[in-house]
Parts: structure tokens; C-alpha cells; sequence
């Protein structure tokens, strides 16, 4: 999954997902189906944001990473245990 970031000249953030060849307006669905398909979050693109705004999101994206990966292990072990 590829994020793209850009701030506003009035310190906006807008992001973007990219599905398939074309980014498109980020949603919450977009993103978990993407997630769900394969827990990759890679090729992020920053754009012109902040140090400090790039190592905070960053942080946010592993620990959602996380999540999905911890949901993924939890149904292995279901799985093997039926």
C-alpha cells in the first residue's frame, strides 16, 4: 500500500492512496481492505511535510501494521488449533 502526503498551504494534511495506478482520496475502508490484502506499508511518500510530522506518522503506520499483523497471527494459531 502506498501512502501519499502532502501539507496545505494552511497546514492541512491531505493523503491520498494509491489503487492500482491511481491515487485516490484516502479512506478508512480503502485502507483496511488494502491492509487485509497484504500488510505492507511501503513506498510512502512524505511529500513536504515536517521531520518531526514524517517520524510521528510513521510510528502511527507500524503500530497499525502491527495490529493487522497481530490479527493475522491470532488466526494462524485458531486456524492450526482446529
Amino acid at each position: 500500500m502506498k501512502l501519499i502526503f502532502n501539507k496545505e498551504d494552511n497546514n492541512d494534511i491531505s493523503v491520498k492512496i494509491q489503487q492500482g495506478t491511481v491515487a485516490v482520496d484516502f479512506t478508512y475502508t480503502e485502507m483496511i481492505k488494502q491492509l487485509l490484502e497484504d500488510n505492507t506499508i511501503d513506498d510512502t511518500d512524505f511529500g513536504n511535510l515536517s521531520d518531526d510530522e514524517i517520524t510521528n506518522l510513521e510510528e502511527m503506520l507500524n503500530k497499525v501494521s502491527d495490529i493487522f499483523a497481530e490479527e493475522e497471527t491470532e488466526e494462524e494459531e485458531e486456524t492450526n488449533e482446529e
